[in-house]
């Protein structure tokens, strides 16, 4: 099944392109994803990660056609 992944901001991104048509197994969460991508756990703790318009947890389980949008969340104060 195929998503659509893209990578905002200062991110560090497993290729070149922002965005980019990915193809996966059934029952893939986003952990899983991200780790097929060369992310360690202590990279996916920086990161937010929303799905069709809404923030999602790491063990969502993704579906054909999502549209996973990657950030890099921004800290301070």
């Amino acid at each position: 099944m195929k998503i659509k992944a893209s990578f905002f901001g200062p991110i560090k991104r497993p290729w070149p392109e922002q965005t980019r048509e990915v193809e996966i197994v059934e029952k893939t969460t986003i952990r899983v994803l991200l780790e097929s991508f060369g992310y360690k756990v202590e990279d996916m703790r920086r990161v937010a990660v929303v799905i069709n318009g809404k923030k999602q947890a790491w063990d969502t389980v993704l579906r054909e056609n999502d549209d996973l949008r990657f950030v890099l969340m921004a800290g301070g104060g």
